[in-house]
């Protein structure tokens, strides 16, 4: 990890009583620099460090750390020292919970407003308030985003405003989380004397965005850190079958805990029955925000005690994912955007112990670019995967604006880049040597060897391909054909008596 730039000289040595509540509540022997940074200006915002008449000339921070690195501290600490409440905003429930946890560890007292409490559980909130109990206050924009619970909640003196993950305000706010762009009227409704936001990842374009959206344009104190995991390596898969890929690297290639990303709930859930139907052996199960509260919390509970887990999740659910030993994250979909990935990569090797990030692109990536511009964040993101002669650490930097000098593991510095997906050259030579002869139904039994069906006659079981993919399920052969047919890699023919069946087109090489 950097240094902060621009700072180094301008630290003081952290006042005595900080280095004590780091060692006696959080068990560390000493504060990174960036660390001591965001603790210093936020207790000389408090009027607790130093000139107490002094006051910084910033009164918000923009924290952007990677994954892992120790952002909680930065608040929770001097939150400790501060006299008034600390308000912490997280997007998701499992976060809350997480730092309703961390709070009670410390020995402080921690309340929640969230949605589905009752009038008896509002009103016990008051009253924790009011006798001075509860010093953290844990919330999300939803409940923040209501006219009587401001009013009650501002008549608290808050000391500061977290929020955590805040580069879902740019990301969420647009679409299904429209409370998010409400969140600089919250801020100037609660008065807290400062605003603290928190990311793992976020560009110059994001940084400027949430720079207008919560501090209506005015420039907070940045403190960024270089977003490099070097303990994570990365790797792409191409896929033309990806429940097969998903399979094959699961039994044979992965390190668990492991953590697969999904674009939607349903994928994350057809995709966990099917491997769990071929792999029963492995523990298995999926997470999202469609589940019950009480499921949740189960689901939670199980991966963080398993070393052997296996969790399907959806993309927008992946920041509820919080374990350190995690192993490996893959992506069964590509992210929107870099920011995204990178937030969901670093799931893993929170530890600080070697982790993996593995992406299966396949045709649905390549058609998802092709329906977008050039200039979009999927694209730009897509295009750091595609450059096989580019090192994938130093393109995914580049996009957030950092310049990369070394490598510590990926594809392309170790010489270990897949050319082309599994499967494709035997289902490419296969219908170059025999055009028109199969439909795909037919070239995907022959391929896969199978005898009791209608499909293979004794003729087929003497092709010289019949059996190549026998490790292969015939369905996922399928889902290989449709993939090179929609690549343009195949033609199916929809006229006369060739209607149905396949042919390669003879631009590759066998």
């Amino acid at each position: 990890m950097d240094k902060p730039t621009n700072h180094e000289t301008e630290l003081d040595p952290i006042d005595e009583r900080v280095y004590r509540l780091a060692c006696q509540k959080f068990h560390l022997q000493s504060l990174y620099p960036y660390q001591e940074l965001v603790i210093r200006t936020i207790l000389e915002r408090g009027g607790l460090y130093g000139d107490q008449r002094k006051r910084v000339s910033h009164r918000n921070q923009i924290v952007v750390l990677p994954t892992g690195s120790g952002k909680s501290v930065c608040f929770m600490l001097p939150a400790l020292l501060l006299p008034g409440l600390t308000v912490v905003v997280y997007p998701l429930l499992s976060l809350m919970n997480d730092q309703g946890r961390r709070v009670e560890a410390l020995g402080a007292t921690a309340v929640f407003l969230r949605g589905g409490q009752s009038v008896v559980e509002r009103e016990k909130v008051w009253s924790q308030l009011a006798a001075g109990t509860a010093r953290f206050v844990i919330t999300n924009p939803e409940s923040l985003d209501n006219r009587s619970l401001l009013e009650k909640l501002s008549r608290f003196p808050i000391s500061l405003m977290v929020i955590d993950e805040v580069h879902t305000v740019t990301q969420w706010g647009d679409t299904f989380r429209p409370a998010y762009l409400q969140l600089s009227g919250i801020i100037k409704r609660l008065k807290p004397d400062q605003v603290t936001t928190f990311t793992a990842t976020a560009s110059p374009r994001i940084i400027e965005r949430i720079t207008h959206i919560l501090f209506d344009g005015k420039s907070p104190n940045l403190v960024k850190g270089d977003p490099d995991r070097p303990n994570i390596s990365y790797r792409v898969v191409p896929s033309i079958a990806k429940m097969h890929d998903l399979e094959m690297l699961v039994r044979h290639a992965v390190s668990r805990p492991v953590v697969v990303f999904c674009s939607t709930r349903k994928r994350c859930e057809s995709f966990a029955w099917e491997l769990k139907r071929r792999v029963p052996e492995l523990p298995i199960r999926y997470y999202h925000a469609g589940l019950d509260r009480r499921e949740r919390e189960a689901t939670e509970a199980w991966f963080y005690e398993s070393t052997e887990a296996i969790l399907f999740s959806t993309s927008a659910y992946g920041m509820g994912v919080d374990k350190k030993q995690i192993r490996t994250v893959l992506h069964l979909d590509l992210s929107g955007d870099i920011e995204s990935f990178l937030q969901e990569s670093g799931r893993a090797g929170r530890d600080g112990n070697p982790a993996q990030s593995i992406v299966l692109v396949g045709w649905e990536e390549w058609l998802r670019s092709k329906q977008k511009n050039d200039g979009s964040p999927f694209n730009r993101l897509v295009s750091a995967f595609r450059q096989h002669s580019r090192c994938y650490r130093e393109a995914l930097l580049d996009l957030m604006g950092f310049q990369n000098e070394t490598c510590s593991g990926c594809d392309v510095c170790d010489n270990s880049v897949l050319d082309e997906a599994d499967g494709t050259r035997q289902i490419l030579t296969l219908c170059r040597w025999y055009p028109l002869r199969f439909t795909g139904e037919e070239a995907s039994h022959v391929l896969a060897g199978t005898r009791a069906t209608p499909y293979c006659s004794r003729i087929d079981q003497a092709n010289p391909f019949f059996g190549v993919l026998e490790s292969w399920k015939v369905d996922d052969i399928k889902e290989a054909v449709e993939s090179l047919i929609e690549q343009g890699l195949l033609n199916k023919h929809r006229k006369l008596w060739w209607k149905g069946r396949i042919s390669a087109k003879f631009s590759r090489t066998t």
